[in-house]
């Protein structure tokens, strides 16, 4: 990542600010809507939800953000399209004391048709480069289920670590899941990419 040609980019993708705009929020809804999506990004009992407890949810969210940005494909040189948005990529900051130890929680969500297009590994590439090249973090961390069998191995493709277990801590579709807790350290980020660059 060279911050000094333009920080908030990858090779196809741009990152921006959420905002509070009648196209931000109609995304917001289409991606939390779709129930699939729903259940690979959490644990929780699904249900339907309003548009106001949607947006509800998205305020209690927002206020747990360190650093939150919506994932959009670049459009071809030259062309006068828009960027077109596709996922929202997050540091959340969970409590005094990861925060105090310079560790975030990650998370990533990215709509079901551009998934398995490798938008989310060159996203949270970007994000990790930023978590500790730009703000100087020690540990970003992650919680997948058990069940998202992709998104796994996705993480460890990127070099995060399984580092334990919550056995059947959650009740889905008639049985028990694991819960798996992830993370990467900032030298092993480096070491990652030196080891690819070589």
């Amino acid at each position: 990542m060279d911050p000094f040609v333009d920080p908030y980019r990858s090779a196809r993708l741009l990152y921006r600010a959420p905002e509070d705009n009648p196209t931000d929020e109609a995304f917001f809804q289409a991606l939390y809507s779709d129930p699939l999506i729903a259940s690979m990004a959490s644990g929780v009992l699904h249900r339907p939800l309003n548009t106001k407890e949607q947006k509800d949810l998205r305020t209690q969210v927002d206020a747990m953000m360190f650093m939150s940005v919506v994932i959009c494909i670049i459009p071809d040189e030259g062309s006068d399209k828009e960027p077109e948005t596709i996922g929202v990529i997050s540091l959340k900051k969970k409590d005094a004391l990861v925060v105090h130890n310079r560790t975030y929680e990650f998370g990533i969500t990215i709509a079901r048709q551009y998934q398995d297009k490798g938008y989310g590994s060159e996203a949270i590439s970007w994000m990790l480069d930023w978590a500790f090249l730009t703000a100087g973090l020690h540990r970003v961390e992650l919680t997948v289920f058990e069940w998202n069998e992709k998104a796994q191995r996705v993480y460890q493709k990127l070099g995060f670590v399984a580092e334990g277990r919550k056995r059947e801590s959650l009740w889905k579709a008639g049985r028990w899941w694991d819960t798996i807790l992830m993370g990467i350290l900032d030298h092993e980020w480096e070491a990652r990419k030196k080891a690819v660059d070589s």
